[in-house]
């Protein structure tokens, strides 16, 4: 009977199973497949990744006390509809991953003490024999000390990533729920401050052994609005700096920040290791509570991955359900709804001749509308079936609601159930348009239907149009209002299109202006025509608030000033700015002060978010040339740091493109 078993699994893993990508593109209507073939969006809408459980939780009654929760939970669970037998196996599930866990624990105890028996230095012996005490009461029982706290947030992170089955698996406020096990060891002496930062150090080496995102956040604010720093947040700092290695570190900043925390966080980013970013806590907490959001849960928000603003171990982990591309839209309002590209009917025919501005800036954004909705309706399918055929129940364990309804945490368990849904090419649309209004309908330098001509054919012909583009008209980055305002203007209105519908379970969708290098160069870029900005067909697109790479030639103070013109207590869902300096900006004694002032001034004007690269071009060029030499190279990529040479050719070229912007470079 098992053997049969086992070969009726067998078959389906063989024949049937389908991963859940593929099952959703198996319900895409063509609408939909033409919009994400031609690059207008990419919409998953599906995330098992990108998630925080409720470590604080977890760590103060234990695993072992959550799967007595789920039991006695089990034991009164009564009826005979689809919901009460749904609530049941839920239940049954949640045990069921909590003793697995329990279970993987309990091996690693048993190899500590095997290899304690046959240890012949005593020292050694002596600290197999602890990490086997550890093992063997972590995570099934609360966490006592500094040490049981840190080794079952990492049983417990494991898990999730084996369920998860993928990345951006991260530790939410890393310093504020640990921070009461550290002060505990050091009033008994159990602890020193050397020794806990030993610790540190290792969990840091754990992460980038197992590198996949694990964003931890330290500093900000706490629930009450009082100031959260402590010195655990200045030992993240300290073992960042020492051990040189990407770790995906976060600080919140905020009016009470003590100064010489934000100072040291200054120096370990100025060390050119792409980290720690910096989150403003004024922006990030009045946009959550725009949202629908109550103060005190806003005030312990706390980053995934690369930069997705959730609230940990309080919400379903949908925080990338679709990124939406505004030059393609541009695109298809110029050319009646057809791609550029292929010709094929994409979007809307909202007609190709405009006597003015407004009505093409009116067709373009009827394109938009239109595709938002798509987007939208494409993730509330998602949802649905994430709900209905994928589960999460270890998540649902750690998450807050899960276990007093009987839901999973894709199924509307959670107290709330936002989704982050993506836009992409701000700073390409917002040139595009300010160059069409200036060029063609205010200068008249150009007639529009020559401008399409010259877009459909990649300017062949065309390069002194295409100089004029890229040189006579403002470009976004640079603090020219005429642009950044429509930046602003066309930012906003993708979130109030965005704010008209509700995720699955009621929630809201929460925008956020993120893209990744590999969409810019990979998706959405090669998908795209030429545009009004002056790229040509097939390069990429500006990256999530950052200008068009080498197009901001007025240093880092205007570019500031440009990214500053947008609303971002409209994005709860996150932001990502990279702000690329040469190491000689932030050399020297003051160095670390000047970036510190820098990034106080940019939170003031409004600024939400901050990464920096702090290295020059002629190092990532030699590292392209003797890779060998250059493995402790570290750069912001777009929401992660990682080694240069680690990534591929174009990548780097694109980093280095970015870099040229600092020295006026434009082709």
């Amino acid at each position: 009977a098992i053997c049969e078993e086992i070969r009726e699994l067998y078959a389906y893993w063989r024949d049937g199973y389908q991963t859940p990508g593929q099952r959703l593109n198996a319900l895409l209507p063509e609408e939909e497949r033409r919009a994400i073939r031609a690059g207008v969006y990419h919409s998953g809408g599906l995330d098992f990744t990108h998630r925080i459980p409720d470590y604080p939780t977890a760590l103060r009654v234990g695993l072992g006390g959550i799967r007595q929760q789920a039991a006695e939970k089990l034991a009164v669970a009564k009826g005979k509809g689809a919901e009460a037998k749904k609530r049941r196996a839920f239940y049954r599930a949640v045990i069921i991953v909590c003793e697995a866990v329990l279970a993987y624990a309990a091996r690693y105890a048993a190899e500590a003490r095997r290899l304690a028996a046959g240890e012949t230095n005593p020292s050694r012996r002596r600290e197999l024999e602890h990490l086997a005490a550890i093992c063997a009461r972590v995570p099934r029982y609360p966490a006592r000390t500094f040490w049981e706290a840190l080794q079952a947030v990492w049983f417990l992170h494991i898990a999730d990533e084996a369920e998860a089955q993928g990345s951006a698996q991260s530790f939410g406020r890393f310093d504020q729920y640990l921070y009461p096990y550290y002060v505990a060891d050091l009033r008994t002496g159990r602890l020193t401050r050397e020794q806990a930062l030993e610790l540190l150090q290792c969990f840091w080496l754990k992460c980038y052994k197992t590198f996949d995102f694990q964003y931890a956040l330290i500093g900000g604010v706490k629930p009450d609005g009082s100031d959260g720093t402590n010195e655990l947040s200045y030992l993240c700092l300290e073992a960042t700096e020492s051990l040189r290695i990407p770790r995906d570190l976060g600080v919140r900043v905020h009016a009470g920040t003590p100064e010489p925390f934000l100072r040291q966080a200054a120096e370990v980013a100025s060390l050119g290791l792409g980290r720690p970013d910096f989150w403003n806590d004024e922006v990030s907490i009045e946009a959550l509570t725009r949202h629908g959001i109550p103060l005190e849960e806003a005030r312990d928000y706390a980053v995934i991955g690369c930069v997705e603003v959730t609230l940990p171990g309080r919400c379903n982990p949908r925080t990338m359900g679709h990124s939406l591309n505004l030059t393609k839209c541009l695109e298809l309002a110029l050319n009646n709804g057809r791609c550029q590209l292929t010709g094929e009917r994409v979007g809307l025919p909202t007609g190709e001749h405009f006597a003015t501005y407004a009505e093409l800036h009116a067709a373009y954004r009827r394109q938009v509308a239109h595709f938002v909705r798509l987007a939208l309706i494409h993730n509330l399918r998602a949802q649905q079936l994430q709900a209905e055929e994928y589960p999460q129940p270890f998540l649902s364990a750690l998450t807050r609601g899960c276990l007093e309804s009987g839901r999973d945490v894709m199924d509307g368990g959670a107290p709330y159930n936002p989704a982050g849904v993506n836009l992409l090419g701000i700073a390409n649309v917002a040139n595009a348009l300010r160059a069409i209004k200036q060029l063609v309908f205010e200068e008249r330098r150009v007639g529009l239907g020559t401008l399409r001509a010259a877009l459909r054919n990649n300017f062949e012909g065309q390069e002194r149009l295409r100089q004029q583009l890229l040189h006579r008209v403002a470009k976004f980055g640079n603090g020219e209002g005429s642009v950044d305002r429509i930046a602003a203007e066309e930012a906003a209105f993708y979130c109030e299109e965005v704010a008209k519908y509700r995720t699955r379970e009621g929630g809201r969708f929460h925008p956020l202006i993120f893209a990744t290098s590999s969409v810019s160069l990979y998706s959405f870029g090669p998908c795209t025509g030429a545009s009004a900005d002056g790229r040509r067909a097939g390069e990429p697109l500006a990256i999530s608030c950052n200008p068009s790479p080498g197009t901001a030639v007025q240093g880092p103070t205007a570019l500031l000033r440009s990214v500053t013109q947008l609303d971002f207590t409209r994005t709860p869902g996150g932001v990502s700015f990279i702000l690329d300096l040469d190491p000689t900006a932030v050399e020297g004694p003051a160095g670390a002060e000047k970036l510190a002032a820098l990034i106080s001034t940019y939170f003031r004007e409004g600024g939400m978010e901050m990464g920096l690269n702090v290295v020059g071009e002629e190092t990532l060029r030699a590292a392209q040339r003797e890779p060998e030499r250059y493995h402790h190279l570290m750069v912001r990529v777009f929401g992660f740091s990682t080694q240069f040479v680690a990534l591929d050719r174009a990548t780097q070229e694109y980093i280095i493109q970015r870099l040229g912007q600092e020295r006026g470079e434009r082709k």
